[in-house]
């Protein structure tokens, strides 16, 4: 395990500026322009103005979304809307929300943790990264000098030591910070306790740690922190560079909800939709379901095996069950077998690519995390078919993070997401 270190958040003056849930602000990742404009309304001091700026059409190399962060930054640093804490402290972090009819307190903590990672210390990523989103995310962390939100990363500890540790702290204390957001009620509450910190850090000795969301922020942080070591910066830059903001949750299933991400299909080629179902009955078991709820309901029952919804328009609605793995298995080469039973590789190599001969890219393949959404898409004619996902479990997640492996694309969208803008750590005091 990297070292773990308490640090002294930057967080909004409340005493200055009220209503911190119009304040705050998903992930960059998961705000769509609607989005963004919604919450650049919502308050002058919104936090989407630093984690994902407008573009306007006059940007040049003088003033652009990332210059217009880093005055703002500086502006709300300079007019105490943003205070700096007194004390370094490990931040708990619960998450209260609602998922198939039951309520769910997910706790975790917010610390920052070393990048030198040598020896057998191991941070474990499960995706594949893209070039356009970590020269976004360099710009801003060149711009503000720091982590505007944290990396989602996970741990485990059947104990539940530290859990525990947080559950006899928190129900002593007051948090710092509680407010809903989207229907997730966020609490934090500030541990200064040297000596607890201690415990939590020598539990943490030792553990691999598992990129569950921000596999772009974290190469990103080894990349600025690289960068800027031979340049002319204040050493205190240059040090504290050498971590990065984290939020660690344990990975117990129990604690965790991962949803899938549908996939809707545009173009089949000359496959007729009638003759989609053919080609799959060869393999799979092919059922018909009677409307959207009865699919899902039905596909959520099945979690255990390898099965998928799928829609060709019209209120066909099917379950498709696989038959034999070892055939799909025989489909996808040069992979580990752990690889090859994630449903996401039955779907994407077995199925679109060997069965249907359907072209695999993004341009062709579109993800969507409502299935109700899914239904009208398809229907308007835009996308000819759709197929439909259990979620990826965490175990799986841990397993092919431990082989070395990458998951296909959209495998895993871990929920809730931690909201941006509650602390913000910034590498020089």
């Amino acid at each position: 395990m990297p070292q773990i270190r308490p640090f002294k958040a930057l967080r909004y003056n409340t005493k200055k500026i009220k209503g911190l849930s119009l304040i705050v602000a998903p992930p960059y990742d998961i705000i769509p322009p609607a989005m963004q404009e919604k919450l650049y309304r919502k308050h002058p001091y919104n936090f989407v103005r630093l984690e994902l700026g407008r573009i306007n059409p006059s940007d040049d190399g003088n003033d652009n979304r990332y210059t217009r962060a880093g005055k703002s930054f500086n502006a709300w640093l300079k007019e105490k809307a943003l205070i700096q804490d007194e004390k370094p402290a490990i931040y708990i972090y619960s998450q209260k929300y609602k998922y198939n009819k039951k309520y769910i307190d997910r706790f975790g903590f917010l610390a920052l943790m070393g990048l030198d990672t040598g020896g057998a210390d191991r941070v474990l990523p499960h995706e594949n990264t893209l070039a356009a989103p970590k020269t976004d995310r360099l710009n801003i962390m060149r711009a503000v000098r720091g982590n505007l939100s944290p990396i989602f990363v996970l741990y485990e500890d059947r104990p539940h030591k530290i859990l525990g540790i947080f559950k006899k702290f928190c129900s002593g204390a007051r948090p710092v910070i509680d407010i809903s957001f989207e229907g997730v009620r966020n609490k934090v509450w500030k541990l200064e306790d040297s000596r607890l910190i201690k415990r939590i850090g020598s539990a943490m000795r030792g553990k691999d740690i598992f990129i569950a969301d921000g596999h772009h922020r974290y190469e990103v942080a080894r990349m600025y922190s690289n960068e800027i070591q031979d340049k002319d910066v204040p050493a205190e830059l240059k040090k504290n560079s050498k971590f990065m903001m984290v939020y660690f949750v344990e990975s117990d299933d129990k604690f965790l909800t991962i949803l899938p991400a549908h996939r809707l299909v545009k173009d089949i080629g000359s496959l007729a939709k009638d003759e989609t179902r053919e080609r799959l009955a060869k393999f799979f078991h092919v059922e018909k379901a009677a409307s959207l709820s009865a699919m899902m309901s039905k596909l959520d029952r099945m979690s255990a095996s390898h099965a998928f919804g799928m829609y060709l328009g019209k209120h066909k609605f099917y379950i498709l069950k696989l038959k034999s793995a070892k055939q799909s298995d025989a489909a996808i080469k040069d992979k580990p077998k752990d690889w090859k039973r994630l449903d996401v590789s039955i779907l994407h190599l077995f199925i679109l690519q060997r069965i249907l001969g359907i072209r695999d890219v993004d341009e062709n393949v579109e993800f969507m995390k409502d299935p109700e959404g899914v239904v009208p898409m398809v229907d308007s004619g835009k996308f000819k078919l759709a197929f439909f996902l259990n979620p990826t479990k965490a175990w799986q997640v841990r397993r092919i993070a431990k082989l070395g492996e990458r998951m296909p694309r959209k495998a895993t969208y871990f929920y809730p997401k931690p909201l941006s803008g509650l602390v913000i750590n910034r590498f020089t005091d």
